[in-house]
């Protein structure tokens, strides 16, 4: 398939940068927020289950209306006043977790209490391979035992010790259902509700939900009964923008922030009457998921072909190119922002895995491929060509993904890139099927970041299906070890066996009308969104009435 250039979009989106259109009245105190702000663009909202979605359109509205247990700050630590649990303690190694809730109340008056915990955790043992996050943080397996004492003490009892800094940010930062809500409903009838506006007008979050139009948007009103910080606008809309341009969008007034393009950075900083932030992060990267099952790509089980894919891919060109300088390399399962998680060789970005198309050849030489008549290489018979989707509309990937095309041709490897809708793309990856050789995707780290989720044999994100008992004994002592040690020495097995091929992600900045306050304090780099710290000021307060007298 054809990938827009680079210098070609950038032209026809400063085109439309610059257009001009009324700004429609959305109302007194509104601010209208594409869906994915901070991390990708804009597509649309499909689940508001936190148990059984986790992608980060969907969590980043689902954590306006049920908050985790545990929440995390920028600094991956627990933070108690965003946390449902207003303490959480274990005096045993990490066998026995004891957590305190807040005297909440649920927006309808109804108390939140312990019985919504235990039956939250009741509804994941129910689900089991079904909950989205099976095996993370241990959840459901390790527990034995989920009590209450009184209505606002759950202890939580785990058949085993574990590393208590990887509990607490991963096993933790569960969202906790309305019991009185849910109670009858079958684990049927929870999936086919996962977009009735219905369902999700209970919170006890920051904003209740007001209306759901699928494929379109979401509107949120702040939860008077909210027991935290109260927002101080009076809506917020969630915009899928589908097939949209975000720019163009705030140019006319439909929204009021939207993600800077790298490819744009300096003109969008340069544009009059709007303000710019720099997140912080990312906590994540790009990934190249190999999958192991591939019908037509088995050869990708081989460690030899996936590190050559490794060093055949220059990520300064990438970074340049789709990024415009706004990243770094990352070749290991930890974000290089996430520094005080990071190993020595992490430190350095891991030098043995930089850009290096002789050592690339030569691995695919010793692996018994060889170049054929056109230069991809052939091994009895069987060509080294394999099949790439990616989000169609994510333009970053798909230059970056022509940049891979390039390096992997330069080696003799051939990929085909397929666009896809991101929510197809998403499915095609839970499908667990034989039909894909490969995916681009970004990810962002949610919480500890270890390696148990996505490369471990039965991590619930493990979509490339990749087996290694080395690895999974690696990952089981991260769990149970804490400092520093284990967890070194499993990201940098990771980074030697390449399970997926790490691929940098752009920090990203917004752009913003300048009465729009609090998008940094708002934007958590771990995917998280806190708009209850948005205010507004000047005009902003009511521009679209004013513009409207």
């Amino acid at each position: 398939m054809s990938v827009p250039q680079a210098h070609a979009t950038g032209a026809i989106l400063a085109a439309a940068m610059f257009c001009t259109a009324a700004a429609p009245l959305q109302g007194c105190g509104t601010v209208v927020l594409p869906a994915g702000l901070g991390q990708s663009d804009p597509q649309a909202v499909n689940s508001l289950n936190p148990l059984l979605t986790n992608h980060v359109y969907n969590v980043q509205v689902m954590q306006q209306i049920y908050r985790p247990l545990v929440w995390l700050d920028r600094h991956v630590d627990y933070d108690p006043d965003l946390s449902l649990a207003s303490s959480v303690t274990s005096a045993d190694d990490g066998r026995t977790w004891r957590f305190t809730i807040k005297p909440w109340l649920w927006s309808d008056g109804v108390k939140v209490t312990a019985t919504d915990v235990l039956f939250t955790f009741d509804i994941i043992r129910r689900l089991g391979a079904g909950y989205v996050n099976d095996g993370i943080g241990g959840i459901p397996e390790f527990i034995t035992r989920v009590a209450s004492d009184n209505p606002h003490e759950v202890t939580l009892t785990l058949d085993r010790s574990v590393n208590p800094g990887w509990f607490l940010r991963t096993g933790l930062n569960i969202p906790v259902l309305p019991e009185h809500v849910y109670r009858g409903l079958t684990l049927e009838q929870m999936r086919l509700r996962q977009t009735d506006p219905a369902l999700y007008r209970v919170s006890d979050g920051p904003f209740i939900m007001s209306e759901f139009v699928v494929g379109r948007h979401i509107t949120l009103l702040p939860n008077p009964s909210y027991g935290g910080r109260h927002p101080a606008i009076s809506r917020l809309v969630v915009d899928f923008l589908e097939g949209g341009n975000p720019l163009q969008a705030l140019r006319a007034g439909e929204i009021d922030a939207a993600d800077i393009p790298f490819r744009l950075s300096d003109l969008a900083r340069a544009l009059p009457g709007f303000t710019t932030t720099r997140l912080d992060g990312p906590f994540g990267y790009g990934l190249l998921y190999l999958n192991m099952r591939s019908a037509a790509a088995p050869y990708l089980r081989d460690v030899r072909i996936r590190q050559a894919i490794a060093l055949a891919l220059d990520q300064d060109e990438m970074i340049a190119l789709a990024w415009h300088g706004q990243s770094g390399e990352v070749h290991g399962p930890v974000p290089p922002a996430m520094a005080g998680f990071l190993s020595d060789a992490a430190r350095q970005t891991y030098p043995s895995l930089r850009h290096d198309p002789a050592k690339a050849r030569a691995l695919l030489d010793a692996a018994g491929w060889h170049p054929g008549p056109d230069g991809i290489r052939r091994k009895d018979g069987v060509v080294l060509r394999f099949s790439v989707g990616v989000s169609a509309g994510v333009v970053d990937r798909l230059i970056e993904l022509q940049v891979a095309q390039r390096n992997l041709a330069a080696v003799g490897i051939d990929i085909d890139l397929r666009g896809l809708e991101f929510n197809d793309l998403f499915a095609t990856l839970e499908g667990n099927g034989h039909d894909w050789d490969s995916i681009m995707i970004a990810w962002t780290i949610t919480g500890y970041p270890d390696g148990q989720q996505s490369f471990s044999s039965d991590g619930a994100s493990n979509y490339g299906h990749y087996e290694d008992a080395k690895m999974d004994a690696l990952n089981r002592a991260v769990l149970k070890d804490a400092g520093r040690r284990a967890l070194d020495a499993a990201q940098d097995y990771t980074a030697a066996e390449q399970p997926v091929i790490f691929l940098p992600d752009g920090a990203i900045s917004l752009l913003a009308r300048p009465g729009l306050h609090g998008l940094r304090e708002m934007e958590n780099p771990l995917g998280s969104w806190s708009p209850e710290f948005l205010t507004l000021s000047g005009d902003m307060a009511c521009a679209r009435e004013a513009a409207a007298r």
